[in-house]
Order: structure tokens, then sequence, then C-alpha cells
């Protein structure tokens, strides 16, 4: 399990030079301007409940829970100080490695079921093609029967229609036109099928078209980001060693995810198990060969001179810019397909940050507000982001706060540029 490392924890607060570049990046702390809603505040509450001198653990799981785990943190910091993963690690040991509450126990139970989440996702399409989402917003029904948090759940959920789950109905394996170039085996993720399915068939298709062979395996299951998150280490590594057991013998060129989340995860498992001598193998070949979508096309190249008719600009997912160091890659490619516009701040979190939207919903929106005002002094037609999560956020953000933005993946706008390069002239 990964516990907190008092010993890391101790080096981490002397390794902190005070010099504030975390402070310049950090969510919690822009919003509040207080030091315990910092990085560097958390690191010195870590030191100090690791060496005794505070002997309160509630009060370092609340400042665990209020940290986003962004790591915009430790990007900027010149001594590699990591108050990101304490967080992580401080939820995991002081929770026993089990989630908090029966909510949550629920919740996460439910990730460990991929039928279940098709099921949700057909409860989802029914939802809105029988109008009860219409409903529900325009009455906010939930809201008024004092359901006030279920309803700004609902919120949450897209404008645009949801399609039916992908591991439902798409083949398992789909060849190129011609001979492959090589092998790609797709890691579905779950809020992906569940909400974003159109996507994830976008992201095949392209991947197809640019001439390889696609398998999606179906003993996918969960990539165990939420409940690691929530402190669960046991959930976690009960769904890494199923995913570890397949990918991790799988002959492919290549592991592709189009959820940030999902990519930083399976990157994750050689750290989480690298002394596991049966699984640490297996999580450093996974690692090796998981790419995300924009870190494969930006590699591999798009085929002919696609263009997307729209101007774009792009957030960064914090799991990819973050946790991967993937942040050029998504840029090249806009630039390249599309009339892409830079966006101030598009590695500063969106607000969504996994569940913290629902649990700290008020920083949450104002975090959210910023960024869609950094949005608009773009002027770009199409908003794009690599996870779930961030376009469920930005797209509440669209609706509440404005400009009209279309939110999309970027796979989304790289296939309709191919689209619209196939085309017969008029």
């Amino acid at each position: 399990m990964n516990a907190l490392d008092p010993v890391r924890l101790i080096e981490d607060a002397e390794a902190c030079v005070r010099c504030a570049l975390c402070l310049s990046v950090c969510p919690t702390y822009r919003d509040t301007q207080l030091e315990i809603q910092s990085p560097r505040g958390r690191v010195m509450l870590y030191a100090d409940f690791a060496q005794g001198a505070l002997d309160d653990p509630l009060r370092v799981l609340e400042a665990a829970y209020d940290c986003l785990e962004c790591r915009a943190c430790q990007t900027v910091c010149p001594n590699d100080v990591r108050p990101g993963e304490a967080a992580v690690d401080a939820k995991v040991t002081l929770q026993g490695g089990r989630p908090q509450g029966w909510v949550v126990k629920a919740a996460l139970a439910l990730f460990h079921h991929p039928l279940l989440i098709d099921l949700a996702n057909l409860l989802l399409v029914a939802y809105q093609r029988l109008g009860l989402q219409t409903l529900v917003r325009r009455t906010r029904l939930l809201e008024r029967v004092g359901l006030g948090k279920l309803q700004f759940a609902e919120s949450l959920l897209p404008g645009r229609p949801v399609h039916p789950a992908m591991r439902l109905f798409h083949p398992r394996r789909v060849q190129p036109d011609g001979e492959p170039k090589g092998k790609v085996a797709f890691f579905l993720g779950c809020v992906m099928n569940l909400v974003f399915s159109e996507v994830s068939k976008a992201t095949v298709e392209v991947i197809r078209r640019s001439g390889w062979e696609v398998v999606i395996p179906r003993e996918t299951t969960c990539c165990g980001a939420p409940h690691i998150e929530e402190g669960d280490w046991y959930g976690f590594e009960k769904l890494a060693k199923q995913n570890l057991d397949h990918y991790g013998r799988l002959e492919v060129d290549y592991i592709l995810t189009d959820c940030a989340a999902c990519g930083a995860e399976l990157k994750g498992y050689a750290k989480h198990f690298a002394e596991d001598p049966v699984y640490g193998p297996l999580a450093e070949r996974v690692a090796a060969k998981t790419r995300m979508f924009s870190e494969f096309v930006d590699a591999e190249g798009l085929p002919g001179s696609a263009r997307f008719p729209f101007a774009t600009t792009h957030q960064h997912a914090c799991h990819a810019c973050h946790a991967q160091g993937v942040k050029d890659e998504p840029e090249r490619v806009l630039s390249f397909a599309t009339d892409y516009r830079p966006l101030e701040g598009s590695t500063d979190c969106c607000g969504s940050a996994g569940v913290y939207n629902l649990t700290h919903t008020e920083t949450s929106m104002r975090i959210l507000e910023r960024k869609m005002e950094s949005v608009a002094k773009t002027n770009a037609e199409v908003l794009t982001v690599e996870n779930p999560g961030c376009l469920l956020q930005l797209d509440l953000g669209r609706r509440r706060f404005g400009p009209e933005v279309r939110v999309r993946h970027i796979a989304e706008v790289v296939l309709e540029a191919m689209d619209a390069q196939e085309e017969p002239p008029r």
C-alpha cells in the first residue's frame, strides 16, 4: 500500500526553499490567499504530522482533500517537492486504504463492473431521449424537492446527446485501409464509455485512418484513478492488477487512451508496483507502451493536409500536462490542423479535479469562471480538452458563464478535419 513516507515528507519540507513558485500556480491558494491552502503549507503540515509535532489526523486529511491534486506545483518546483502525490498518500494512509462513507463506497463499487457502466449509459441515453433531462433542468425539480446537490450533479451532464456505450456495439477489432503500420490496443475509459462514447469512436477512427489496426479489449476495467484519489488503495490495486494481467501481456505496439486520467494511471502503475516481483515488470511494460491520443498523433502525424475550418483553443488536462508532461503535443496537433489560438493559463486546473466540483462546489465554480473568462479572450469557436471530467466541467462553464464556444475532445476535431479533407471539392 502506498502509505505516507515520513522520511520523504520530512525531506520535502527541508527541500522547500519557500520560493513561492507553487503559490503562483496553486488554484486553492489563488482563491483563498491562505498559507494552509498552498502546496508549501500542506507540505509543512504533512511533515509536522510525520514528526509527531501534530497529532490531528483529521486536519491532515482535510488539507489533503482541499487539494485539487492538479500537480501544477510539482511542475514548477525547482527541488522536486511533490505535494500533490503526498495528498493522495495521506488519504490512503489515514483511511487505511479504504474509501470514506457509504456513498463513496457505492460509487466506487460501480467501476468494478463494466457492465453496470454500460447499463448506466443506456439509462442516461433514455433519460435524455425521453425528455426527462429537459424537464429536470427547466423546472429545477431536484432542487425543489430538497436535492440541490443532486441538481448540481445533473447539471454536469453534457448538453449534447449521449450515445450508446461503445463497449456494447463497437467491433472489438478494426482494420485500416491497406497494409497496417502496426497494432494499437485502445484502453476504453469508464467515463468516456459512459458519457462520451462518440469521442472514443472518433479516436479509434482517426487511428484506423492513420494506418493502424486497433483492438478494443473487452477485458478492460477501470484504471483505478477514482479509487486512488479517494484513498481506496485496495480497490485501486484490484483494478490495476486486472489491467496489468491483460495489457501487460498483450502483443501490441502501443496502448492508446483518449482519457488523461487513464493515461496518468496506466503510466503510474510502474511507480505503484515497483517493488512487486510479478506486477512490477508488467507495469513497466504497460507504462512504456501507453500513449495519450494527442501524443500518438503528434508522433505519427496526420495523413495529407487535414484542416478544421474553425478557430480552436486548448485547455490542458492536469492529468496530461502535469502528471504525464504531455503539453506541447496537443498544441502542435491543433496548430497543424486548425486555426489554433493559445489560451492564457491553459495549464491551470479548470476546477473539475475528479469529484472536486461536487465536494468543493463553490471553490470549483470560482476557478471555472476565471477559466471561461480566459477562453472568451481567445475568440475561439471551439475549446478542446483531452479528459472527460474536464469536458463536463468546461461544458457547464460554457452554459453557466459563457462564451458561446463548442467544447470538444481533440479527437473529434481531428476527425472532422480529416473528414473535411476527404470531401470532394464542390
